[in-house]
């Protein structure tokens, strides 16, 4: 009794010793390393049951199951719930994942929903402006449907709820008390579209993942939650993976400069405007009707050694 005693008393001062190592680390530095964490450890998890499911079983879809049953109880291990208990406050706060009313809740989806829709017309629009290339189309032919389609949803899935986590939650949040909303936005959304560059080395491509990055970031701001940027983020990835496997990709249009403007071009570009003015105005009544309680935290450049 009295060797479990010491053991548990030497455990606990092993988790306080890392507690302030971890608090003496540069703020900067301590919201990256946990983005990184928490986005990254439930993708090397989903991608080991994937890649096991179709090697060994591909026609059942445990992976897919398995996996649902992980981000439950992921997501209650960030909200605060489990081992270690020391970092339980830590963790609720960090994670930004506070109830909402349902005007909240219908102002954010709407102003979240414009923004997100008049981005994915500027980005088919752009396909017209620049020449991007052509991705390769994965051959999912082989994967039974019954695999397949939750397999797919469930990496949406993934995509949303751990990289708003990481992204919106963990890492943007501090950043927003110590240097201000649009500072913690900013950064936060460049190393959100540089954490893409496995998809590829095109500054467009990058620059439209930094503006998804910052939407989901006001959108978490304003609404003091991540859920309604999760919700977008995850109902976007699900369209554009069962859109890829569905639609075989088509000869890219040809450039204004060579082909000159036509009415489904100048439609596009009313439309993001239309789409992007609407998207503003609903962030603006949304930011009237919640106002974000870190806003008034802000209190100037950080001191040395934070």
């Amino acid at each position: 009794m009295q060797s479990r005693f010491f053991a548990n008393d030497n455990r606990r001062t092993q988790i306080d010793w890392a507690l302030a190592m971890w608090n003496r680390a540069p703020l900067l530095l301590r919201s990256l390393l946990a983005a990184v964490a928490v986005t990254g450890t439930a993708t090397v998890v989903w991608g080991i049951l994937i890649q096991s499911n179709l090697r060994l079983s591909p026609r059942l879809p445990w992976a897919a199951v398995c996996m649902a049953v992980f981000l439950v109880f992921y997501w209650k291990f960030l909200k605060g719930w489990g081992w270690p208990q020391s970092t339980t406050a830590a963790r609720r706060a960090s994670l930004r994942a506070e109830p909402l009313s349902s005007l909240v809740w219908r102002w954010s989806l709407l102003a979240g929903g414009l923004g997100l829709a008049a981005s994915i017309v500027l980005f088919i629009v752009s396909h017209r402006l620049i020449r991007w290339p052509q991705a390769p189309r994965s051959d999912l032919s082989y994967i039974p449907f019954i695999t397949l389609l939750p397999s797919l949803l469930i990496s949406a899935l993934v995509a949303g709820i751990s990289e708003e986590a990481g992204f919106r939650g963990y890492m943007q949040g501090p950043l927003e008390r110590r240097y201000g909303p649009a500072m913690g936005i900013a950064i936060t959304s460049i190393v959100f579209g540089l954490a893409h560059l496995s998809h590829g080395i095109f500054l467009p491509a990058i620059l439209f993942d930094m503006g998804w990055g910052a939407l989901y970031g006001l959108l978490t701001y304003h609404s003091g939650s991540i859920v309604p940027a999760i919700v977008l983020h995850s109902s976007a990835d699900a369209l554009e993976f069962v859109a890829a496997w569905k639609f075989r990709p088509t000869a890219p249009a040809p450039l204004v400069w060579m082909s000159g403007p036509d009415k489904l071009l100048w439609f596009n570009c009313v439309l993001v405007v239309l789409l992007g003015s609407a998207s503003v105005w609903a962030f603006q009544r949304l930011a009237r009707m919640r106002p974000n309680p870190s806003a008034g935290t802000f209190s100037g450049p950080p001191t040395r050694g934070s």
